[in-house]
């Protein structure tokens, strides 16, 4: 699923939208990249962090599990599609209300592996939540 030319080891600055929209969390954070999985690690406030996406299926609808040590303690279902270098994948949780998640796994560059991760609204708006752009370890 995700191409070759991105599997290995990167690591990069890592951006968390929380308590200031305007201010994201920074830390260090590292990926781990195969065909079929995505290990990442980064941190909140220097309390270690990490994360797993497993893949399956076909590039044209992929479902995906996603566990984060932080945003989903248990494992979230992820449907979505790798397409044009991407992979962009959507998922749903909340109990009064549904809010929306997306995770997009970005190849486009050969020298950058992007991982961004958004907040979907109920009311529609989309908020960033995580950006980690990593480069060759």
């Amino acid at each position: 699923m995700i191409p070759s030319s991105h599997h290995g080891s990167w690591k990069g600055p890592n951006r968390l939208w929380f308590e200031d929209p305007s201010k994201p969390e920074r830390s260090d954070g590292s990926l781990e990249v195969s065909a079929a999985k995505v290990a990442y690690t980064w941190s909140f406030k220097d309390s270690p962090e990490k994360g797993e996406i497993e893949l399956f299926g076909p590039a044209g609808s992929v479902r995906a599990g996603w566990t984060d040590s932080w945003h989903a303690k248990k494992c979230m279902t992820l449907h979505g599609c790798f397409a044009e270098g991407c992979l962009v994948l959507y998922g749903t949780y909340g109990e009064e209300q549904e809010w929306g998640w997306r995770i997009e796994l970005d190849t486009r560059d050969p020298e950058h592996f992007v991982m961004r991760m958004f907040n979907l609204m109920p009311d529609g708006d989309i908020a960033p939540a995580v950006d980690l752009r990593g480069a060759r370890a």
